[in-house]
């Protein structure tokens, strides 16, 4: 296949997943999460065209030789690996419900795929189920399942899974008596480690960039990324779900990354009017899309790290995951400006850069006041 060639299929996919995505969140607004999560996000054609991105993605990078750039390579490599992982869940990983009362020792659990009931290969005892309260208040701070499996007492509670023989349980919900517990289970072998390995990847090839682009500058991104964290980490939020460490890691990269794209947008409308600073902030944004774009991929992989440790799932198609993703997406274009001659025009460049800034306002404000989802909190 010509170099031409795999460059268009590749970059047309990615324009295809991007018009599906946002089209999604708008379905989903309007039919509901289980309508869209079976007629798009599980749908096989979703699947097929994700695998299709990867596979033109993989002959334009062979075309054109990047693994002669080792760093761009194990980067490009490394989203490679999380798609392939995602691939490996959606095959082969296992999730499903249990309701347990106390007391009562139970091994089956209802399939979330099919409604189908699963068979565990051991016994689960609800010993208790407890809740902690916030101090002086009725505002729960934990919901704690006490089980017994295989003669060994463990603990499950928001933030905390305990594994077992491959199947990890999470605390979900519980009876209004207190009395039964709601647990998730999930079995998935191989994709959560190859997820995990292309998050590594990707970390180290982010770094490894950013000190090629900023030497000693890098420690400027930090500082006041180290400020939002310490700050953010002497919160004590009420909601159960919240009260993790990941949550400073996760919030304080996102605000920093979209902290910087509102920078590069306001630069990037002052080089469209200014001729005089237009070239100087072309070179400037250029190397700032940088650390904006991966701590927004940081901040991304590290929610999802969270969500798998909560909600047993690293990814779940949420209208705020979704448009994080459009986002990186969007502005993942003008990083790639050796194959599209048209953004090494500094205009173009700064006209490319405030238009990619609609889907930082719809990630932020957007999604929380018209779209909604699990992260409408934020």
């Amino acid at each position: 296949m010509k170099l031409t060639h795999a460059k268009w299929y590749a970059f047309g996919i990615l324009i295809v997943i991007l018009a599906v995505l946002v089209a999604a969140t708008v379905v989903e607004k309007i039919f509901g999460t289980e309508f869209v999560a079976d007629t798009i996000y599980g749908a096989w054609w979703f699947v097929a065209l994700w695998c299709a991105f990867a596979l033109m993605s993989f002959v334009y990078i062979i075309r054109r030789s990047l693994y002669r750039n080792k760093t761009a390579f194990i980067l490009h490599f490394a989203f490679g690996v999380i798609l392939l992982g995602a691939f490996v869940t959606y095959l082969t990983a296992k999730r499903g419900y249990m309701h347990i009362r106390q007391g009562e020792i139970s091994n089956t659990y209802i399939s979330e795929k099919n409604e189908t009931t699963q068979t565990l290969p051991f016994d689960v005892k609800l010993v208790l189920f407890d809740i902690e309260y916030h101090p002086a208040t009725y505002e729960p701070a934990d919901f704690i399942s006490f089980l017994k499996i295989d003669n060994e007492i463990c603990r499950v509670s928001m933030n905390k899974i305990y594994s077992h023989k491959g199947y990890r349980f999470y605390q979900m919900d519980y009876d209004t008596d207190e009395m039964g517990t709601a647990l998730m289970i999930n079995h998935d072998t191989y994709g959560i480690s190859i997820t995990y390995a292309g998050y590594f990847l990707l970390a180290l090839s982010m770094l490894i960039i950013l000190w090629i682009k900023l030497r000693w500058r890098i420690f400027y991104i930090f500082a006041p990324l180290a400020l939002l964290w310490y700050y953010i980490s002497q919160l004590n939020p009420m909601t159960p779900i919240l009260r993790s460490p990941m949550l400073a890691a996760h919030v304080s990269v996102i605000m920093l990354s979209y902290a910087l794209f509102v920078f590069i947008t306001a630069t990037s409308i002052i080089g469209m009017l200014s001729k005089r600073l237009c070239i100087k902030l072309y070179e400037w944004n250029k190397i700032l899309l940088y650390p904006a774009l991966f701590m927004l991929a940081s901040g991304i992989f590290i929610g999802a790290v969270w969500a798998n440790i909560s909600w047993g799932r690293y990814w779940g198609w949420d209208a705020k995951e979704t448009w994080a993703l459009i986002t990186m997406l969007v502005y993942a274009i003008p990083m790639h400006s050796n194959s599209f001659s048209r953004l090494r025009n500094p205009v173009k460049f700064h006209v490319y850069c405030t238009c990619a800034f609609f889907a930082v306002a719809i990630t932020f404000f957007g999604v929380s006041y018209f779209l909604g989802g699990i992260h409408s909190y934020v």
